[in-house]
């Protein structure tokens, strides 16, 4: 029943042998639909590839709850 656990588990020690960690904190209103999201990330120069796939990883989420979803990923220089 929760073998989806000992899934999630594995892929989280796999990504902390690779030296990746990370905090976040979800700041979440219901009832007027805002979810604010902050990230920090070790190291900190995964924050771009991290946060440009955890967008994407959300739309594909939204989408499966049909739910469209407009993107915008800022370009930093």
């Amino acid at each position: 029943m929760f073998e989806y656990m000992n899934q999630i588990n594995q892929i989280r020690q796999q990504v902390s042998q690779s030296g990746f960690s990370g905090t976040a904190v979800i700041d979440a209103h219901p009832k007027t639909g805002i979810i604010r999201l902050k990230v920090s990330t070790t190291p900190p120069e995964n924050m771009g590839p991290f946060i440009t796939g955890f967008t994407r990883l959300l739309n594909v989420a939204l989408a499966m709850a049909n739910v469209t979803a407009k993107v915008h990923i800022a370009e930093d220089k």
